[in-house]
């Protein structure tokens, strides 16, 4: 990527992350890279091509990370290493999350492409259940469609878990507290294993 465009982004993620998307115009990002408005609007004409392509680089942080995690055997470790990993790289790009149904709702682009990736990542998902099923490391379904509601049940907490922390604390929210993002994402799946999904659970995190 140009280097400019790439400080321009790196800019704008700081001040989107700080303020939130409706407080922060082009201007006020020229201004505090103390460049012209001309310059930064060469590289990206409107506000909207910078929050589309700060979306596209945390997929593609998210992908690389996916990747690099599917290379694993251990399709257990792998069920309790996602949470921490989408975490980690939503806080990254917080704003997007915070501020998530207002930037859906003005931008088609990214609406269209996150609900094809849902269904990508759906996929994956039913596979590693799947495998971890037949390892008997978690239950069969009791009822219809169970994991697919356990992956909506993700998805929908992982989505807006930093909106309902920020609420709940008034404040800015922390690294720290993806930690803590994650053991509420990690309980919700850990009543669907077996017992010996459970001892191993246990073994792994040493609890």
């Amino acid at each position: 990527m140009n280097k400019t465009k790439d400080k321009i982004l790196k800019c704008a993620l700081s001040l989107f992350n700080e303020k939130g998307v409706s407080q922060v115009s082009l201007r006020d990002i020229s201004a505090d890279m103390e460049i012209s408005l001309g310059n930064l609007t060469y590289h990206f004409k409107k506000r909207e091509e910078i929050i589309e392509a700060l979306y596209l680089d945390l997929v593609s942080k998210l992908d690389h990370a996916f990747e690099k995690e599917l290379l694993t055997e251990n399709s257990f470790e792998l069920l309790f290493e996602i949470p921490s990993v989408t975490l980690s790289c939503f806080y990254e790009y917080r704003f997007l999350m915070l501020d998530f149904v207002y930037i859906n709702r003005n931008h088609d682009m990214i609406r269209n492409h996150y609900q094809k990736l849902m269904k990508v990542r759906e996929h994956q998902f039913e596979s590693l259940i799947q495998a971890l099923i037949n390892a008997k490391l978690i239950r069969e379904e009791i009822i219809d469609n169970e994991y697919k509601y356990l992956f909506q049940n993700l998805r929908i907490v992982g989505d807006f878990w930093l909106s309902a922390n920020y609420i709940d604390k008034n404040i800015s929210v922390k690294q720290k507290d993806v930690i803590e993002g994650t053991q509420l994402l990690n309980q919700i799946i850990f009543p669907y294993l077996t017992a010996k999904g459970q001892s191993t659970f246990f073994k792994v995190y040493n609890l």
